[in-house]
C-alpha cells in the first residue's frame, strides 16, 4: 500500500511540478506564428491566438484577435517578411503554464499599401493552454 502512494504521488508531482516549457515546441510555434502572418494563414492564427490576446505594435496601435486576423484579411497590414534574429532570442520567464520571450526581428510589410521596414524588439507572452502554446500578449518597439 505504501509503495502504491508513493509511486502515486510521484507522478502527481511529475505531472503538477515538473512540466518544464518544451522550448524546441514554443520556437516552432514562434515560427509557426510568424509564417501564418506572412501567408495570412487565418486557421493557424485562430488556433495560436489566444481569445484574449493583447497584441501590440510598436506605434501604439493595439489590437485583438479579431482585429489582428481581420486586419490581415482586408490587407490594413500586409506582412511580406519576419525575420527574427538568433540574437537576442531568449526565454526570459517561466512561471508554472507562462512564458515570457525577447526577441528581435527585422519586418517587411505594408500598412495601408505603404512599405514599410522595421526593426523591433519584441516582447511576448505565450501561454501552454489546451495541449499547445498560445499568444496570449505581444508588445514591440522599434530599435
Amino acid at each position: 500500500m505504501r509503495y502504491l502512494v508513493t509511486i502515486s504521488l510521484l507522478f502527481i508531482s511529475i505531472g503538477v511540478f515538473g512540466r518544464k516549457a518544451d522550448t524546441a515546441l514554443l520556437r516552432k510555434t514562434i515560427a509557426d506564428f510568424d509564417g501564418a502572418l506572412v501567408s495570412k494563414d487565418t486557421i493557424v492564427l485562430k488556433r495560436i491566438l489566444s481569445d484574449d490576446v493583447s497584441y501590440g505594435h510598436s506605434n501604439g496601435w493595439i489590437q485583438r484577435k479579431n482585429e489582428v486576423i481581420s486586419d490581415l484579411y482586408n490587407g490594413t497590414i500586409t506582412y511580406k517578411k519576419i525575420e527574427v534574429k538568433a540574437r537576442p532570442f531568449e526565454i526570459v520567464g517561466i512561471n508554472k503554464n507562462t512564458v515570457s520571450v525577447r526577441l528581435n526581428a527585422e519586418i517587411d510589410l505594408e500598412m495601408s499599401n505603404k512599405p514599410l521596414q522595421v526593426k523591433l524588439s519584441v516582447l511576448q507572452v505565450w501561454v501552454w493552454k489546451n495541449k499547445h502554446w498560445e499568444l496570449f500578449a505581444r508588445q514591440s518597439v522599434k530599435i
